[in-house]
Order: C-alpha cells, then structure tokens, then sequence
C-alpha cells in the first residue's frame, strides 16, 4: 500500500461509505482467516466479519489494494476539503499522520514553528482526536 493510501485509509475512516467500511472490515478478516488452520476460528472470522453483499464482493473483487487505492482516489476526488494532508515544509515529504510535526524522509522538525502550526489550520481540516 503506498504511503497515501495508507494515511487516507487510516486517518479518514469516517469519509468511506458504508459499504467500503464494510469491504475494508471484510478485507481484514479474509486476510486473517487465510493464515490460519482450517478450522473453527477461520470459519468464525468469516461468518462474523466475512460479507456476501454482492456490493461489498464488487469493490473486493480485484483485491484489498486496488480497493483501497480507490476508496483513497474517491476520497480525495469527493471531499478534498475534509482531508489535511500534512507535507514537510522543508522536504515536502507526507507526514506519517495530520498531527505529526517531524517528517519521516528529512527529520526536519517543526515542533515549536508556530507559523506552520498556525498555516495547517488554514490549509485543511485535521482529524478529530
């Protein structure tokens, strides 16, 4: 999974319709139950978390990845204005999440730089929490 992807996917749960909540739980408990032993537990992970919404099995159908690039490709298309992507003001590099002020390619920090702090408030919404 490339890195927006990722930080979409995992720090804007809420903006996924209700299906790809679902296909996303789904994906998750398939890729469980695959690593385990035929048995009791892969059945219940299925039957549990499992769905066979024929919606659901269309946005899986080519895999988690290409489902979750395009849960990633609607988000930005559909509500940009609700994602903050946070970018290194030095490198330009995506942050690991919204609130991190230390980029993960340069380590430039900018823990105490009040006007970026200040300039991320104007540019997009930060996740709640």
């Amino acid at each position: 999974m490339d890195e927006l992807t990722r930080y979409i996917v995992t720090y804007y749960p809420t903006l996924m319709t209700s299906n790809e909540k679902v296909a996303y739980r789904a994906s998750f408990a398939e890729e469980k139950a695959e690593n385990l032993e035929p048995g009791k537990l892969q059945t219940m992970l299925r039957e549990k978390w499992g769905s066979n919404d024929p919606e659901v099995v269309a946005l899986l159908k080519n895999g988690r990845d290409e489902f979750l690039r395009n849960v990633k490709d609607r988000i930005l298309r559909e509500q940009p204005n609700e994602v903050f992507l946070n970018y290194c003001p030095k490198c330009g590099a995506l942050t690991k999440s919204p609130r991190a002020r230390q980029c993960p390619k340069c380590f430039y920090s900018w823990h105490d730089d009040v006007e970026q702090i200040v300039g991320r408030e104007r540019r997009g919404r930060e996740p709640q929490g």
